[in-house]
């Protein structure tokens, strides 16, 4: 007997008697095997989407006194700051018992990521827990006999499946947890109550699914699951008025309050920017929307590669933005077969809806979630991403289950499930590490997401990042040039792509190369003039290119006109004025010069520098009075003026 044989033995005999358990030690199982999956993500840092919701969001860093504002404002309010720019993405955003959880965390742990993975991990844990339950209870009625294992083997395809990282490993994807957590509680009192006849657990159901819906829109997808569940599990006499309007009352709530605070326009309008609307194409250099059949194409493509990735999750990546995902046609094989893929799945539903209904309940389990998601009702800002897959994945774990009990042969059948153990979870544990922080995310990603404009940028802003405390020049020009290639992709693929052209003006600062930078941040300010960081950084290159010009290359003139430029845009910059007095002192334009250093006085009276250059100034006058003030001013305010300035 071969090696490779007597793993597959023992792994078959070891499942076979982990289903044999008592219902509690199960559960005790599966919420270990999920935390234990996820405990390498407790040393990562915050990564992605977390500074939105956590360190770069106002609210949240208030703690406990932000709650009231994170219930009052938009999701993305706290991070933006500004009224309006939490508007970017279509409809708006209303998720706020994460940032409520975020801001508790945050009241008692500050930036620590440990807390926030920890919490992370745990609602995970225990809603693979209550996926086993819920599944139990509700196939108890209909598949007695194999209710318990279907449960079983359902939640630990859940726990394991490697498309779940992102939600867990990145700690903003807490609402996609809660999302589906809450509703599955209040489906599993539904249940209770249907039982009990008690209105307790009513209750409950309303208070969890309200709350399930404070966590993420898309928790509404169970308004009808939860009762297309009961008809086929528990028969369809079993549907009950009073849990129907319960539910209803739930949604209804939800939807008073959210559109009270982000208006009613709940799916909005699509944006004309690629980053937030990636159905858009470029015609005679402008950005025009895909027609029917390009936008369908792309949008059965990617339904596609969604079920791939739910077989076989590999490669992974956080960025499926274009052009990763290149634009399709219906009449394009991928597209067509995709789009025949799901007219049967929506097949099966009808086919099996009475002789097999968990094939008919998984499919629709799957479907409906996906299609809040799917970019086919409203724009959802990308064309795919594996958080979608959360809610949705569960449909596809529980037909995976059933089918895997099925198979007749019990050496296949637990040599299989084993096979599947251990390829998913070596590749969840594996996957958390590129987790760790932006940069690993980033760089590990790109070799996944060449074509992505987005994550171009990304890479080039992190390489960015690694310049602020470095002074060597050699160090600093090689990152500038790896930032540049990234962020030069970046715009290939996006032309108008302002916030590529604001680092790659910065790459170009760094480099001491003012006049490129100047011409990428003009770029930016045409797009955008509202842009108040594009428009400081443009002012600095003038600066700093007219310093250049006048002590390193000599052209006073040319000095000149930048520091002119920098001072218009800013007429507050002592720098610019300091500079510019200089230059015009070397033009020997001493009464200019005494203009732009008494300007810097009148905003700084205690800049020492300024009044030695004025002595400088007078000396070179032969005004020994003004000169002789002009330095006991300065030795006044800084004795060591004089050495200070001993090189000049």
């Amino acid at each position: 007997m071969s090696t490779k044989t007597i793993i597959a033995t023992s792994s078959s005999s070891f499942l076979k008697r982990l289903l044999m358990y008592p219902s509690k030690t199960k559960a005790m199982i599966l919420f270990c095997v999920a935390f234990l999956l996820y405990s390498n993500t407790l040393l990562n840092e915050f990564a992605l989407d977390d500074g939105i919701v956590i360190t770069q969001n106002d609210y949240v860093k208030k703690g406990f006194s932000g709650i009231p504002d994170i219930l009052n404002k938009d999701t993305f309010r706290g991070f933006f700051k500004k009224e309006g720019k939490d508007k970017l993405v279509a409809g708006g955003r209303y998720r706020p018992l994460s940032l409520v959880c975020f801001a508790i965390i945050y009241q008692v742990a500050g930036e620590s990521s440990f807390l926030f993975h920890l919490f992370s991990i745990l609602a995970f844990s225990f809603l693979v827990v209550v996926i086993y339950n819920l599944i139990k209870k509700l196939l108890s009625k209909t598949y007695k006999d194999e209710a318990d294992t279907l449960a079983f083997i359902t939640a630990l395809l859940y726990a394991i499946h490697p498309i779940h990282t992102e939600c867990v490993a990145n700690i903003k994807g807490l609402d996609e947890t809660f999302a589906l957590l809450l509703p599955l509680l209040a489906f599993y009192f539904t249940l209770v109550y249907l039982d009990t006849n008690k209105l307790i657990e009513l209750v409950k159901v309303f208070v969890l699914f309200v709350l399930g819906l404070f966590s993420k829109e898309n928790a509404i997808v169970y308004f009808l699951l939860i009762p297309l569940g009961v008809y086929f599990f528990y028969g369809k006499n079993t549907i009950n008025v009073k849990s129907l309007f319960t539910l209803g009352l739930a949604c209804l709530i939800f939807l008073m309050i959210r559109g009270s605070i982000l208006g009613w326009n709940m799916t909005g309008t699509a944006s004309n920017e690629l980053m937030n609307n990636p159905f858009l194409k470029v015609q005679n250099g402008v950005y025009t929307a895909f027609d029917f059949s390009e936008k369908m194409g792309t949008v059965f493509y990617t339904l596609g590669k969604y079920i791939i990735l739910l077989i076989a999750p590999h490669p992974l990546t956080h960025d499926y933005y274009p052009k990763h995902i290149e634009m399709h046609n219906l009449s394009s094989l991928s597209s067509l077969v995709s789009l025949l893929f799901y007219i049967l799945l929506l097949f099966f539903v009808f086919r099996y809806w009475k002789a097999k209904p968990i094939i008919s309940y998984s499919i629709l389990l799957y479907l409906i979630p996906l299609f809040l998601v799917s970019n086919l009702l409203f724009p959802v800002g990308t064309f795919m991403g594996e958080r979608f897959l959360f809610m949705p994945s569960l449909g596809f774990c529980l037909l995976a289950a059933y089918l895997i009990i099925q198979i007749k042969s019990n050496t296949v059948k637990q040599v299989l499930l084993a096979s599947i153990l251990l390829l998913f979870s070596v590749k969840t544990f594996t996957r958390n590490f590129v987790w760790k922080n932006d940069k690993t995310l980033f760089t590990t990603d790109v070799q996944v997401s060449k074509n992505s404009a987005k994550i171009n940028n990304a890479v080039g802003g992190v390489t960015l990042e690694a310049l602020g405390k470095e002074n060597d020049t050699a160090v600093i020009n090689k990152t500038a040039d790896r930032a540049i290639k990234y962020l030069s992709k970046a715009i290939e693929i996006h032309p108008s792509y302002t916030g590529a052209y604001l680092l790659r003006g910065n790459a170009y600062f760094y480099k001491k190369q003012y006049s490129k930078a100047i011409e990428q941040y003009k770029i930016v300010i045409q797009q955008t003039p509202e842009d108040t960081e594009t428009f400081k950084n443009l002012q600095l290159a003038y600066r700093e290119s007219g310093r250049m010009k006048g002590s390193v290359y000599g052209d006073v003139e040319g000095a000149k006109i930048d520091l002119q430029q920098a001072i218009s845009m800013d007429p507050k910059d002592e720098e610019s004025m300091m500079l510019l007095g200089i230059a015009e002192g070397v033009s020997k334009n001493y009464p200019a010069a005494i203009n732009y250093f008494d300007k810097v006085i009148a905003l700084n009276p205690r800049s020492a520098q300024c009044y030695y250059n004025l002595y400088i100034t007078y000396s070179s006058m032969a005004n020994k009075q003004k000169a002789e003030e002009s330095l006991q001013a300065a030795l006044a305010i800084d004795p060591e003026i004089i050495k200070k300035n001993s090189g000049q």
